[in-house]
């Protein structure tokens, strides 16, 4: 099954197939370098949204368009922002409605970075839960060199990620980084040659895990990002996980010498 987002007058950005359990969103317009429309953020959020009723069990994010994951923010509606300011909150809600839909997904998100990934493309990557980078990968945030500004909320995402003094040297000195510079300050979690293939293992081997353990420690980790250290409803859904059917499934399945299988 394939469903196209961004439909209308101007050309799809977004693709969703399913691959099994794993949703592979995948970007290809090679003519604009995967630049970001208000329509295409529209999109995403509601690909995102799709995937889970589609029963996917994980997502991954990717590019079709060669030496690109994404360009960032489209010139085009760049333009469009600059000369008409009905049109900058439309944008802004659009973009923090999609990134919002991959955070509290209770599906795995990851991206698969093997290109340049600039501006709105780090926001989008860093959105995802994990990141893993090829040898042709590189990033950037040139705000500081075209006049604009950064989102709150994706500067908090990538301080999380990085830490402030590197959060800084990428937005304030719009500094360009390659995949091995990302993995070390943690922009990444893992770089590889051959980076699809180890994007698609670890979306399979998510998928094939429990998939209510999976929501409840992705709200764990949501949790704990925004400072919280005590959450007395997350706590008692862990305590009714020690009673629920996964780990009944788990135990069959040691028992019977199998792989569990959580799709039952």
């Amino acid at each position: 099954m394939t469903l196209r987002g961004a439909r209308g007058a101007r050309a799809a950005m977004f693709e969703l197939s399913l691959d099994g359990p794993v949703a592979r969103l995948t970007m290809d317009r090679p003519q604009a370098r995967n630049g970001l429309r208000t329509e295409d953020w529209r999109a995403l959020a509601a690909l995102i949204e799709q995937a889970g009723r589609l029963k996917a069990r994980a997502i991954l994010v990717r590019s079709l368009v060669p030496g690109w994951f994404s360009a960032g923010i489209d010139t085009g509606e760049l333009a469009t922002l600059h000369a008409d300011p009905a049109e900058r909150l439309p944008y802004r809600n659009a973009m923090r409605q999609a990134l919002d839909g991959i955070r509290h997904s209770p599906l795995p998100v990851i991206a698969e970075i093997d290109g340049a990934c600039v501006g709105a493309g780090v926001a989008l990557a860093a959105a995802c839960d994990v990141r893993l980078a090829g040898p042709n990968a590189s990033f950037a945030i040139p705000a500081a060199r075209q006049g604009i500004g950064y989102l709150i909320e994706d500067i908090a995402g990538l301080r999380d990620l990085v830490g402030g003094g590197q959060a800084a040297r990428l937005l304030l000195g719009a500094v360009r980084i390659d995949a091995a510079e990302a993995e070390r300050i943690g922009l990444v979690e893992q770089q590889g040659h051959d980076v699809a293939r180890l994007a698609a293992d670890l979306a399979q081997d998510m998928a094939g895990h429990a998939p209510g353990a999976l929501a409840l420690l992705k709200q764990g980790l949501a949790l704990a990002a925004a400072g919280r250290r005590a959450d007395e409803g997350h706590d008692r859904a862990c305590d009714a996980a020690l009673g629920g059917a996964e780990l009944a499934e788990s135990y069959a399945a040691a028992r019977e010498r199998r792989r569990p299988d959580f799709a039952r």
